[in-house]
């Protein structure tokens, strides 16, 4: 709450009718933009039939059983009855288009190419498409994850492409005879619209090969070795996720009324604390939102055109540290520098936590990485623009609001709800660079509560020995398991997951920050120059799933979770949540 001569002088800027009337709620939607979002929904099948496979004694490199520079030829085809039977959601012959694929599932303009062509050929993985970043034959090149995509016309050309135009192995006889496993890749694509490949081991070629383990990350799973070719039409009735997300937040921007949007998705590496990249700023200006929204100047047309633009090569899944940065935005820095009166280095947070100038925490166990220097820079909270040194990458830096009065400003009156929208396919990693014991102090003096009232209580001293740290962590409240009579909830120490996620808090039931962070921009004012009380919600929506970090998050952010499974209730769940945040827009956040 602001009280006094500031609260005078703004309310003094704004309009009776202004401030009388409802306002149009601020919602900026955080897409994870990381390298999972590439995955398929559902990976394709590894399923086989014990015996059905041919074994034949010394095969050629390039015959069934054989191994030759595209991978081990093991189990692949399209006639075994257990692989059939796992791919029967496509029929390709069908007449219904929600199984035959002949719609384009996103024929947007925009983009460099439809998602997806029903009459080419494309490259696959069990578990995405093929990305040149880490495998090959490919699909997806670099960052162009609008298009164009690498595809083939014929079955000939999509065959031989797939195993690298090695007409050695794979022999292109006279008179157009060809290698048994061409014979069965052209065949696959002809009758049925996929192929399953070979399996990528040691001994495949470097171009034919991938994907590479990186240091720190988990291992791909098997899926990921495996080969496929696929016809337009299957991806169009099973599209990746990255596709889907893309489309529903499209159809939703295009169809959303009376808000303000932006949009964001997590940030690039910046060293230890990644701010998020606002692509989009919320739109339309305050001039240009009231008394009503100027459906010219929201200009949807350009938010949907922001969102073809992102790339999913993420190797974090940073929720939290976007989330900070994003209260950051929604702040009053420009006008009253208020994030920097928190976040301003030093903050001394102790052993164990972020910050400078005694803060740290152990190695990474997977790296080696030094962990000494946890959030020490002195501008970690506050990083501005600059230009990575070795990769030459433009870093955007924290993002703020335009400090012009009624122009693009992230919030335009006291009244005004905000609100940030997750759309997520999973668990927060490599996530904890924020300053946690900063942003505890802050709710401590202002006498925050947890929901049933008991005060929120923090004691950051010797975390691995204290086992009262407390903090926010509501991952005890979810159900794990709900089978008649039996109902069991997950436990705090469920959402301590360290494993493959570094850095980490040291403290039982508190090493993973996320949930604080939006617990933080959910019950502090923001803003000091403003009456009443700016505060953030978070909404998560989990495309495929429902981890109780994300829950967490959810019920910490005052906001919902939402778990949607494919595209249908992805956009009921983005709807859902609009709906329940525009009727509070006008009330008191």
């Amino acid at each position: 709450m602001t009280v006094g001569v500031v609260a005078a002088g703004v309310s003094g800027l704004l309009s009776l009718p202004v401030q009388a009337q409802d306002v149009p709620a601020n919602v900026v939607f955080l897409v994870d933009n990381s390298e999972a979002m590439q995955d398929y929904p559902q990976y394709l099948p590894e399923v086989f039939t014990p015996g059905y496979y041919p074994t034949p004694t010394n095969p050629a490199r390039g015959d069934l059983g054989g191994e030759g520079s595209a991978g081990l030829a093991i189990n692949t085809g399209c006639s075994d009855p257990a692989l059939v039977s796992a791919m029967s959601w496509f029929d390709q012959n069908s007449t219904d288009p929600a199984k035959n694929g002949s719609i384009v599932y996103d024929s947007d303009s925009d983009l460099q190419s439809p998602f997806f062509d029903p009459n080419r050929f494309y490259f696959s993985r069990g578990r995405r498409l093929a990305w040149n970043v880490k495998e090959g034959p490919w699909t997806i090149n670099g960052s162009d994850f609008e298009g164009p995509l690498n595809s083939m016309g014929d079955t000939l050309t999509a065959c031989y492409a797939g195993v690298g135009w090695d007409t050695t192995d794979y022999p292109y006889g006279a008179g157009g005879s060809l290698s048994s496993l061409i014979n069965e890749c052209m065949t696959c694509l002809a009758t049925k619209g996929w192929w399953r490949g070979p399996i990528v081991t040691s001994n495949t070629s470097p171009s034919q090969a991938g994907p590479w383990q990186e240091i720190g990350q988990p291992p791909p799973p098997p899926e990921a070795f495996r080969k496929w070719i696929l016809r337009g039409r299957v991806l169009n009735v099973r599209p990746p996720k990255f596709v889907v997300a893309r489309k529903v937040l499209k159809d939703v921007i295009r169809m959303a009324p009376g808000v303000r949007m932006g949009v964001a998705t997590f940030g690039e590496d910046h060293g230890w604390f990644d701010p998020a990249l606002l692509i989009e700023p919320l739109r339309p200006s305050c001039d240009d939102s009231i008394p009503a929204i100027n459906e010219t100047q929201l200009n949807r047309p350009r938010l949907t055109q922001v969102v073809n633009r992102v790339d999913f090569r993420n190797n974090e899944r940073s929720t939290g540290e976007a989330l900070f940065s994003l209260g950051g935005y929604f702040s009053s820095q420009r006008t009253d520098n208020q994030w920097a009166n928190w976040f301003t280095q030093p903050l001394n947070p102790g052993w164990g936590w972020p910050g400078a100038w005694n803060g740290g925490t152990y190695d990474d166990p997977y790296t080696g990485m030094s962990g000494a220097s946890w959030g020490m820079a002195s501008n970690e909270w506050l990083k501005p623009p600059a230009t990575d040194p070795v990769t030459g990458r433009y870093l955007s830096g924290q993002p703020w609001e335009e400090g012009t009065p009624g122009g693009r400003r992230s919030v335009c009156a006291e009244t005004q709800r905000n609100a940030v929208i997750v759309v997520t396919d999973g668990t927060p990693r490599s996530d904890n660079t924020v300053p946690i014991t900063e942003m505890m102090d802050i709710l401590e003096a202002n006498g925050a509560t947890h929901h049933d009232g008991s005060p929120l209580t923090f004691d950051p001293a010797n975390p691995e020995t204290n086992t009262h740290v407390g903090g926010v962590n509501y991952c005890d409240r979810f159900v794990k398991r709900d089978e008649y009579p039996l109902v069991e909830y997950f436990t705090k120490q469920d959402c301590d997951y360290t494993d493959y996620n570094w850095p980490t808090g040291l403290a039982v039931t508190n090493k993973n920050f996320m949930d604080d962070v939006a617990f933080f921009l959910s019950h502090t004012d923001l803003r000091g120059d403003m009456a009443g009380s700016q505060t953030v919600r978070t909404h998560v929506i989990g495309y495929g799933d429902s981890s109780p970090m994300l829950q967490s998050i959810a019920l910490a952010g005052r906001g919902n979770f939402y778990r949607s499974r494919n595209a249908t209730e992805l956009r009921e769940a983005l709807l859902q949540a609009l709906n329940v945040i525009r009727p509070l827009a006008g009330s008191t956040p």
